[in-house]
């Protein structure tokens, strides 16, 4: 009997070892999310020691105040299970705490996808080790993928922990603020899986409406940011517009030089990005911010084209459907997809 019982928990121990030898790589970076994760939520401190502190600014503490005020409409008006997010602060000191990695095919619009336990496939990989991203930057780069590396100033754990406030986004405006706790409270409450870009489409879209719609609500107290986010919002759906316009004529390109030598196809490609550029900056905004983006040096590539299709990319579907499936009523629309898509 002994036997036997040794030999369980040898084959045990032996199907154990051959898992962690074959997911070793998926195993380091679940460890390393989870010590990063970890040590910013440990470290986080309570909203209230900010309030009590004399020597903290007060402009920070009413965007504290607008993220409370955020929170609770949204538990109150959206029905959001909101109360234990978002009640500690880590403060970043003006450092970056995230980067994100996304990569693409190069002469295709289609993302490389990583595949994680629960999530499914998930189109970018987040690190809160620069050296890591930067690592994975390299290696896709050898592998001949566009890549892009990004910093990231909020993350999701999809309601699982109570997530903490990270201190540079209080130098936002009241209106991406606000618009920034409304979609990662809605990554909280729906989640699908294998469905990256939707979800990040569908977070975007309610982020935006329940930013309005939290505006309009407190219209008197809110009115100078309202006018301002409305502005920031026909600058943004703009540029949008013309990335969106862009992707099939990138799409039309890449099917044209398919059997292009990769010499060939590198100067196709090369060219039409300078000439996305130089339509870009004949484009009209209204924030100077915008105007000082068409005069940087963007590193145009596929990685970059598909990140305005993960975020934007269904935009005017999901208000076509809320227009005409809920008579433009985002509030019956949130109800539609908390009934029939639950958070993971």
């Amino acid at each position: 009997m002994k036997s036997v019982f040794r030999k369980i928990i040898l084959l045990g121990l032996i199907i154990v070892t051959i898992f962690i030898v074959l997911k070793w790589d998926l195993i380091r970076y679940g460890l390393q999310q989870a010590k990063g994760q970890f040590s910013i939520m440990y470290n986080a401190e309570p909203l209230d020691s900010y309030f009590e502190n004399p020597s903290y600014p007060d402009s920070l503490k009413a965007k504290i105040k607008l993220v409370e005020a955020v929170k609770s409409f949204a538990h109150s008006e959206l029905g959001f299970s909101s109360e234990d997010q978002y009640e500690k602060m880590f403060d970043q000191k003006g450092k970056e705490l995230m980067w994100v990695v996304t990569a693409a095919y190069p002469y295709k619009l289609e993302s490389y996808q990583w595949k994680f336990p629960v999530l499914g496939k998930v189109s970018y990989k987040g690190f809160f080790i620069k050296e890591e991203a930067l690592k994975l930057e390299q290696e896709l780069k050898k592998d001949g993928f566009d890549v892009r590396l990004r910093t990231a100033s909020a993350w999701s754990t999809l309601g699982w922990l109570n997530d903490p406030l990270l201190s540079n986004v209080l130098q936002y405006s009241n209106g991406r603020l606000a618009e920034l706790i409304f979609h990662e409270l809605t990554h909280d409450e729906i989640f699908i899986k294998d469905s990256v870009d939707f979800n990040e489409n569908l977070a975007s879209f309610f982020g935006q409406e329940f930013t309005k719609l939290f505006f309009k609500k407190q219209h008197e107290k809110f009115e100078e940011d309202y006018k301002e986010y409305l502005t920031h919002l026909e600058d943004r759906q703009s540029l949008n517009q013309f990335v969106r316009n862009y992707i099939p004529k990138f799409d039309s390109l890449y099917q044209q030089i398919e059997t292009f030598k990769t010499t060939e196809k590198e100067n196709q490609k090369y060219y039409f990005i300078e000439r996305f550029k130089e339509d870009l900056k004949k484009q009209k905004f209204i924030n100077p911010k915008y105007t000082k983006f068409q005069k940087s040096e963007m590193d145009v590539n596929n990685a970059y084209l598909l990140s305005f299709k993960r975020y934007s990319g269904h935009q005017q579907l999901l208000k076509n459907e809320m227009e005409e499936e809920f008579n433009g009523d985002v509030l019956k629309m949130l109800d539609f997809y908390h009934k029939n898509f639950d958070s993971l």
